[in-house]
């Protein structure tokens, strides 16, 4: 569970994005299906994640301005299947961000299908400046959900997030919790590598059926992470038994 997994295989394990409460899909799978199917499996997946547990309390959509958005020029990095996307571009302009091209295939013909015209895609690469640089300072927000808990160099990429967006950009994002990896565990989340712990193969296993790394996040440790570029502004712990956790970080002047 500790070796790191080469880029070929996080493509391979992430080009199986989560369908919500159902499981995770190859993204050529839902790419195979007809256009009325697919609408529907993203009308299921937007009935579950807004009017069921996750969204508790109303807070999954208010924290990451699911609905305050407008007129803005947004990147969804790892979109996935597209349906934060989706929400996000109906009323904004959303580029696509993701390691694999079938999840960006995909998120892009569901945003077409939600709202009539494509999104940009741009393709995340494993190294430094892993979107072109070209991007700097061309987003009002970064859209970062249930992505960067799976990053291990996650500081850098952080530092690439700040430098894409403009004055005062927002970084919003979705995390697994310290509260998660204690549901998981049974013992309070450990600072410093994750990885060394014992419990770490059992919390990467309760949240993900993919993947060989995921970490937690409370107020403090984002802030250790984040700080030197970004104010977190709001951390909220998400659903009823607080999993997950959802912030707002300001980009500094």
């Amino acid at each position: 569970m500790t070796a790191h997994a080469t880029w070929d295989e996080h493509v391979a394990s992430w080009s199986q994005p989560p369908v919500d409460d159902v499981g995770y899909f190859p993204s050529t799978t839902l790419l195979a299906k007809s256009d009325d199917d697919l609408r529907r499996v993203v009308t299921d997946m937007a009935t579950a994640r807004y009017t069921g547990w996750r969204n508790y309390g109303g807070l999954w959509r208010d924290v990451l301005a699911l609905d305050r958005s407008e007129d803005l020029d947004i990147l969804d990095y790892g979109c996935g299947v597209g349906m934060e996307a989706l929400e996000l571009a109906r009323r904004n302009r959303v580029t696509l961000a993701d390691l694999s091209t079938s999840n960006l295939a995909l998120a892009n013909r569901v945003v077409t299908l939600g709202v009539g015209y494509p999104a940009r895609t741009v393709l995340v690469e494993p190294a430094w400046p892993f979107v072109p640089e070209e991007l700097d300072g061309t987003f009002d927000a970064v859209h970062c959900s249930g992505v960067l808990h799976h990053i291990r160099d996650a500081r850098s990429v952080v530092l690439r997030f700040a430098g894409l967006l403009r004055s005062a950009g927002e970084l919003r994002l979705m995390v697994y919790s310290d509260i998660g990896w204690r549901q998981a565990t049974g013992v309070d989340a450990p600072y410093g590598d994750v990885t060394a712990h014992p419990g770490f193969p059992a919390f990467v296993s309760h949240f993900d059926q993919v993947g060989d790394y995921a970490t937690w996040y409370d107020r403090q440790k984002l802030t250790e992470l984040a700080g030197d570029w970004f104010t977190v502004e709001r951390f909220v712990y998400l659903c009823e038994d607080h999993r997950y956790a959802g912030a707002l970080l300001r980009l500094k002047e």
